[in-house]
C-alpha cells in the first residue's frame, strides 16, 4: 500500500530537523512526504529547502492557515491513502507501519486514528498533559472518533467526500473534520501503537493562548457547546455569592455548595487518576490547578467565539456550505 504523508509547519526552526528525520526513518517508507510551510519567518523554510533539493520531501511554501495547508498538501498527494501529522512532533519509527496495518482489516476502514504520547520536560508540562487528557484516554471513544491530526490516516476519497478540512476555521479544525467524517458514515478504527510524540505547552501564558484559541474556535463551529454552558453555570454559581458578599458576608457561604460540586464532579476524579498513574500524590493538586485554569480560559474563549458568530455570519454560512448545517448544535436538535 502506497501512502503520502502530509504535514504542515510554521516557524519550527528548532524542531523541524528532528521531525523530518523521524519521517525519513520510518520502518514503512512513505511513497512521498509533502510538507506545507505556512510562510515561516524564522528559517524553517530554508532548512526544508535543503530536504527538498535532495528530493527527500516535497516542499510547498505558501501563506495559509493549518486547514488550508493540509488541504493544499493532500490535493497534491499522488496516493489513495493519506497520513497526516504536524511539525513540532516526532513520529516513532513504526508509526506509519502500525497505522497502515489497519487498512487491511475486513471491513476496511476509511479512517485510522493514530495515537500520541507526551514528551514532558518539566512538572508543569506533565501536569498540563494530565489535566488536558484523561489518563485512560486510550480506552475511550474519544481516542477512536476524535483523533488529533498530528496522528491520523484516511483514504483520500473520504477527504474528498468531506470537502477537505474546514478552511474557515483557524483552530480545532481537526475536531470538526472528524465530526464531518462521522456525519458521512466513515468507518473509524484506532491504532493504539501508532505513536507520535509531542511536547505540551511549557508556560502558563502559552497554555492560556492555546486553550483560549481552542475554545474560541469551538464556539465558532458549535463544538462542545453544552459542556461550555455547564462550565459557565458552575462558575456563575460560585462567583455570584462572592460578589454579593459586600451586602452580607453570609451570602458568600452560598458559593460553598456549587464549589464542592464542581470539584467533586469535574476536577477531582481526573486529578486523582493522574496522581495514581504517576504514583505522585502531590501531582493531584498541580493537575487540579491546571484543570481549573484551563476551564476559566475556556469560558473566556467560548464567550468570544459566540460573539464572533453573532457579529459575523461567515462562520454559520461557511459551515452550512461545508457540512449542511450552520452549527453542530443543529445536528443534535
Amino acid at each position: 500500500m502506497q501512502v503520502s504523508v502530509v504535514a504542515t509547519v510554521r516557524n519550527e526552526k528548532n524542531t523541524i530537523v528532528a521531525f523530518v528525520d523521524s519521517l525519513l526513518k520510518q520502518s514503512k517508507k512513505p511513497a512521498e512526504i509533502i510538507i506545507v510551510d505556512g510562510a515561516s519567518t524564522d528559517g524553517t523554510r530554508e532548512i526544508l529547502e535543503k530536504y527538498d533539493e535532495r528530493q527527500e520531501v516535497v516542499l510547498i511554501s505558501q501563506d495559509c492557515n493549518i486547514s488550508e495547508g493540509r488541504n493544499l498538501g493532500i490535493s497534491k498527494a499522488k496516493n489513495k491513502v493519506i497520513a497526516v501529522t504536524d511539525a513540532g512532533c516526532v513520529v516513532t519509527e513504526t508509526w506509519l507501519e502500525n497505522i497502515l496495518e489497519y487498512f487491511n482489516q475486513d471491513p476496511q476502514p476509511d479512517v485510522v486514528a493514530g495515537n500520541f504520547r507526551f514528551n514532558c520536560h518539566s512538572s508543569f508540562e506533565e501536569a498540563v498533559s494530565l489535566a488536558t487528557f484523561p489518563p485512560n484516554r486510550d480506552e475511550t471513544e474519544a481516542a477512536v472518533y476524535y483523533p488529533s491530526s498530528r496522528s491520523l490516516a484516511f483514504r483520500k476519497s473520504a477527504w474528498e467526500k468531506a470537502r477537505g478540512y474546514p478552511e474557515w476555521l483557524a483552530v480545532a479544525e481537526d475536531t470538526l473534520f472528524n465530526i464531518r467524517l462521522r456525519q458521512l458514515g466513515c468507518r473509524f478504527v484506532f491504532a493504539k501503537d501508532a505513536i507520535v510524540r509531542w511536547r505540551p505547552r511549557a508556560t502558563w501564558r502559552a497554555l492560556a493562548k492555546q486553550r483560549f484559541n481552542f475554545a474560541r474556535c469551538n464556539a465558532q463551529a458549535g463544538i462542545g457547546t453544552q459542556g461550555y454552558i455547564i462550565n459557565i453555570k458552575y462558575h456563575a454559581a460560585i462567583v455570584a455569592p462572592l460578589l454579593l458578599g459586600f451586602l452580607s458576608p453570609w451570602l458568600m457561604l452560598l458559593s460553598v455548595y456549587p464549589l464542592s460540586q464542581h470539584l467533586r464532579q469535574n476536577l477531582l476524579p481526573q486529578a486523582r487518576q493522574a496522581a495514581e498513574k504517576n504514583n505522585r500524590p502531590e501531582m493531584k493538586w498541580y493537575v487540579l490547578a491546571v484543570m481549573e485554569f484551563v476551564r476559566l480560559v475556556g469560558i473566556a474563549g467560548f464567550l468570544l467565539g459566540r460573539l464572533d458568530r453573532l457579529i459575523s455570519k461567515k462562520y454559520s454560512e461557511s459551515q452550512k456550505v461545508w457540512m449542511g448545517v450552520g452549527s453542530l448544535d443543529e445536528l443534535k436538535a
